[in-house]
């Protein structure tokens, strides 16, 4: 068997087997359970979907052809969520501290 496609989860990889096996491609999942040891392990490339040997050209066709329909992933989405996380965190910072400050003058008197 060789592997046809490096997938970053159990989940991907079951989807490409899927594809696959839509097209009368046989394989198999290799690695899937190794996701539980991550921090010991290398964190990606270890959930493999495998093929015969015969069957590598095709299979690779069609996952190319998948590939080539599938959206681009934002990259600048991590960086305006974590920007706005910020905001959040500080918001509510200021306003945990406000009331804290309320609560505190009001069992004072």
């Amino acid at each position: 068997m060789k592997s046809v496609y490096e997938a970053s989860s159990g989940l991907d990889g079951h989807m490409i087997l899927n594809l696959l096996e839509q097209r009368s491609i046989k394989g198999r999942i290799e690695g899937e359970y190794l996701q539980g040891g991550i921090g010991e392990l290398q964190a990606m490339g270890f959930v493999r979907v495998m093929v015969e040997e015969e069957d590598y050209d095709q299979a690779r066709q069609i996952i190319s052809a998948w590939e080539a329909i599938q959206p681009p992933v934002a990259e600048s989405t991590q960086e305006t969520r974590t920007a706005g996380d910020t905001q959040l965190f500080f918001a509510g910072f200021i306003l945990g501290a406000a009331l804290m400050y309320w609560l505190m003058k009001l069992s004072a008197a």
